[in-house]
């Protein structure tokens, strides 16, 4: 195990009649972030919504997304290269597949498109050859993220919330996905 460096809280809540609707919140940061279903996964739990967003699995390919394009656009620029939106595109796609009945997204693939001198293809090729491991998203993904729950059930009366009953703690580890 590791030194702590943060504890990242999120306040999710699901959206009032809307199934699939949930509201996250960052703590420490103004507004949250709405996620939902579309195309694909809409197809998969057999709904359609009336106002497709991103999904939760779509926030993760933008996290893994966002955080290599960060590492290599630092990586790049210790090289003396530029990173401006002209000289460094990127796209990430993730793969979201059935597998044995469940929803699962099974990879990630980056791809850049660099704009460098010619006399820097050497150094850009360095960068990119090291920035993956340097990727706190990519590399958490990689390794497998310890998924964690636990529950409180507060059973109502008709005066109110009163009688509190814990639910067991489980644990499961996201095993890391092979391309």
């Amino acid at each position: 195990m590791g030194k702590l460096i943060q504890t990242s809280k999120v306040k999710i809540h699901k959206e009032p009649g809307n199934s699939k609707i949930k509201r996250a919140e960052i703590e420490g940061f103004p507004g949250g972030v709405r996620m939902g279903i579309h195309g694909g996964i809409a197809e998969y739990f057999k709904l359609s919504p009336d106002e497709p967003m991103a999904s939760t699995l779509d926030y993760i390919v933008a996290a893994v997304g966002g955080c290599m394009t960060g590492t290599v656009a630092g990586a790049l620029a210790a090289r003396g290269l530029s990173t401006d939106s002209d000289k460094l595109q990127v796209e990430a796609e993730g793969r979201i597949e059935n597998v044995d009945g469940k929803m699962i997204l099974t990879g990630i693939k980056m791809h850049y498109r660099l704009a460098v001198p010619k006399d820097k293809r050497a150094a850009a090729e360095r960068a990119l050859q090291h920035h993956e491991g340097l990727c706190a998203a990519s590399e958490s993904v990689r390794r497998g993220i310890t998924v964690e729950w636990e529950s409180e059930i507060v059973e109502e009366s008709e005066g109110g919330a009163d009688g509190r009953a814990a639910a067991g703690n489980t644990a499961a580890s996201v095993a890391p996905g092979k391309d």
